[in-house]
């Protein structure tokens, strides 16, 4: 089993500290300079932060499906507003109802698990709150949701030892392949960019045996800022991401959708 500095991973190189490839000491430095903050700031390893520090570069806006979640209105409101709705029925009846499911996937097996655009970070309290797993990794394109997370784990009396959190592209996983027992990432691949590359990357990055737990918006929501998926369509980008079509689960419960993978 791997420990938390053999999983996190360079968001250039995407190797782990021990296995830096040699010629690569701007990238060293920032990666090594970035694990130092361990366990209390947050982390920055958007492949954008690391090229800051090497030259002069032009951060590229994220579609606006992505930007959206900067906001700190956004992310104040996020907890604050979007529970309730969802446990009208919306989402899956709820977070809580989304981690039972999720937990019961998992099993007692995985040390390392990972919250993929975790928002405040309401799934990734949970799992550390649960107290059977040796790591959890907390990973969000927001700065704001992560600081969010970060005073919600102070409210929740849930010390920073128990959450790595980390800026992270989902396009650039900061994780190094086969590395991560267990990934949920929920409510989230209709703000990505690019969901074919994100789950590829999941893929890559889960060992052998590992297991993910998803969930998306569907259609016949109308794909203007987000893009919503039929079952079809997500089963497609998961087995084209290398999962096996017999380790596929697909569920629709309106226009939500729940998927479960065995890699």
């Amino acid at each position: 089993m791997s420990s938390l500095q053999d999983a996190i991973a360079c968001p250039l190189c995407r190797q782990p500290l021990a296995k830096l490839p040699q010629g690569c000491e701007e990238c060293f430095n920032y990666f090594k300079t970035e694990l130092e903050k361990i366990p209390t700031p947050l982390m920055d390893l958007t492949p954008s932060a690391a090229l800051a520090q090497i030259e002069i570069y032009i951060v590229p806006r994220k579609l606006l499906r992505t930007e959206l979640f900067r906001s700190p209105i956004i992310s104040f409101l996020y907890e604050r507003v979007l529970p309730p709705i969802w446990a009208m029925g919306l989402r899956n009846r709820g977070i809580d109802v989304e981690f039972q499911q999720c937990t019961e996937f998992f099993g007692q097996g995985p040390e390392i698990v990972v919250d993929i655009s975790c928002g405040t970070g309401m799934m990734a309290r949970r799992l550390a709150q649960l107290g059977q797993y040796k790591h959890i990794i907390a990973l969000d394109y927001s700065e704001t949701m992560l600081q969010q997370l970060q005073q919600q784990m102070q409210l929740d009396s849930i010390p920073p030892s128990q959450i790595t959190i980390i800026r992270a592209d989902v396009e650039a996983l900061p994780l190094a392949a086969d590395s991560v027992d267990a990934i949920y990432t929920g409510a989230a691949m209709h703000c990505w960019p690019n969901p074919e590359e994100g789950i590829s990357n999941i893929y890559r990055v889960l060992r052998r045996g590992g297991k993910l737990f998803a969930t998306t918006f569907l259609k016949p929501l109308p794909s203007v800022v987000f893009r919503f998926f039929t079952v079809d369509e997500l089963r497609q980008i998961f087995i084209t991401a290398g999962f096996h079509p017999d380790q596929v689960w697909v569920e629709a419960k309106g226009i939500y959708g729940i998927i479960k993978c065995l890699k």
